[in-house]
């Protein structure tokens, strides 16, 4: 080397102050605890709930970083943190260039890592599908509606194994539509705990899917997309794509749809709009099924001049820098991010919003949806609602609907009008003993943690769960007695 050579060295990305990364560990662990905002709703102190605290954080952040992504050290791992969207999408785009993009994982508000499927493009117009999906979507929907409850609801098990079923048939036609196993895998994918059993899982879930995507005559979206690839794409392309498509559509309709369908017995009316767009919209902006993800970067790159070493985690927390734009009047909801890691436009997510309003659509079309639990008020929506903790039902008309709304709801149980036999108001009161059963133990687990033990209070806590568990107990084996007595 001599005197003529000269580089420039790549600097460093600044790092946060050991305050703010304590705060951002804060607004994370924040995220576990659904009733945190309760306090501070109830007394009116809006400023004072994770959404805007965290909003607060993050400003600050970007004043003293100049906007650039920055370094934090938190109390659940070391991250790369883009302050903004476009500095997202570049760092993911750049170390996708680079081939340095490793691991892809969504971070949940309870904390857990889910591995998810690398943004993968998709090949197709959407126009090209719209009728299919449409006459998929009447034919599903119809099959929702028949496995209504007699109460009018629909368990959420039968709604994620009938809206699996949907996404198998539009990603790979009617053959798959009763290939259950499909969506398992897929689902074991997402849970797996290391890269070996990943690695294990992903392979099984691609040997299910050979039949489908490497059949003659591929059905679906599958037959679209090897149609237009054409012979120059690889396999691994073609796969990458369906399971991509698959994953996003599969979520989407689980998560997404029963939360548009609550946000509709809230909506104003708002004349000259779609109200099924609205609330789809709505519910991926308020409730995004991926809020953050992770990537691994495996070999180092530069971007702009920033130098991002090997074993880097970047944080992409759309939901939270999406929340700050708007609150500073310049952000702009792209709902292709709350479906899929990549922080920017996919066309996987905008196939998966149109699969969900046309099953919103088709949904309300005969039917009204009613809110069972929990209670939703249009000017203090709850800052999470999980699509796992909606009860929701389908009412023939607006008066049933207003009828169901208006009884009172046990675990998910809606009282039947008066006047039936002694033999069903058996059945309903067994019910409830079984729930209070239910929820005794659920008391009596919570009190043997080991975290009270530390002092009188927590023993005190303790005693108090105890005892409340004692009174569901016998109020469990009174009901039971009544139950025993109408049965006879």
């Amino acid at each position: 080397m001599n005197a003529s050579d000269t580089t420039t060295a790549s600097r460093r990305p600044p790092k946060a102050w050991p305050l703010e990364s304590a705060l951002i560990s804060a607004a994370l662990a924040a995220q576990r605890v659904s009733w945190i905002d309760a306090p501070a709703r109830a007394l009116g102190l809006r400023p004072f709930t994770r959404q805007h605290l965290t909003r607060q954080v993050l400003t600050q952040l970007r004043r003293t970083a100049g906007g650039r992504p920055t370094r934090l050290r938190t109390a659940f791992g070391t991250f790369l943190m883009p302050l903004n969207a476009d500095d997202a999408r570049g760092l993911i785009d750049q170390a996708e260039e680079a081939g340095a993009r490793g691991t892809v994982t969504a971070l949940t508000a309870e904390g857990r890592r889910l591995r998810v499927t690398p943004h993968a493009a998709l090949p197709v117009a959407l126009a090209a599908v719209r009728v299919q999906v449409r006459e998929a979507v009447a034919q599903e929907a119809a099959e929702i509606y028949a496995a209504r409850r007699t109460d009018g609801g629909v368990a959420r098990d039968d709604w994620c194994a009938l809206t699996a079923r949907l996404a198998r048939r539009i990603v790979l036609g009617d053959s798959a539509a009763d290939d259950s196993l499909i969506s398992a895998i897929l689902d074991a994918v997402a849970q797996a705990a290391d890269g070996t059993e990943y690695a294990a899982r992903a392979a099984a879930l691609r040997r299910r899917l050979d039949a489908y995507v490497h059949a003659v005559q591929p059905g679906g979206l599958t037959g679209a997309v090897r149609d237009d690839a054409g012979e120059d794409a690889t396999d691994d392309g073609r796969d990458a794509v369906v399971e991509h498509v698959l994953e996003t559509l599969t979520r989407a309709l689980a998560d997404t749809v029963p939360q548009a369908l609550a946000l509709l017995t809230v909506q104003p009316p708002m004349p000259a709009t779609d109200r099924t767009e609205r609330a789809v919209g709505e519910a991926l902006r308020r409730y995004p099924p991926l809020a953050a993800s992770l990537h691994e970067v495996r070999a180092p790159f530069t971007w702009h001049g920033m130098a991002v070493d090997a074993g880097t985690e970047i944080l992409c927390a759309t939901a939270w820098l999406r929340d700050l734009d708007e609150a500073q009047g310049h952000g702009s909801h792209d709902p292709s991010t709350s479906l899929c890691a990549a922080p920017g436009p996919c066309a996987a997510a905008e196939l998966a919003v149109l699969t969900a309003t046309e099953l919103v659509r088709a949904l309300t079309r005969h039917a009204e949806p009613v809110v069972l639990a929990p209670h939703l008020t249009p000017d203090a929506l709850p800052a999470d609602l999980p699509a796992a903790s909606l009860r929701l039902a389908l009412a023939d008309d607006a008066e049933a609907a207003a009828d169901m709304a208006a009884r009172p709801v046990v675990d998910g149980y809606v009282a039947p009008a008066a006047g039936q036999s002694p033999a069903h108001y058996a059945a309903v009161t067994e019910a409830g003993a079984c729930s209070l059963e239910e929820h005794a133990k659920k008391l009596t687990d919570c009190a043997r943690q080991s975290g009270w033990n530390h002092d009188a209070f927590g023993e005190q806590c303790r005693m108090t769960l105890l005892a409340h568990a004692d009174r569901c107990t016998q109020a469990a084996a009174d009901a039971r007695r009544a139950a025993e007595w109408l049965a006879s």
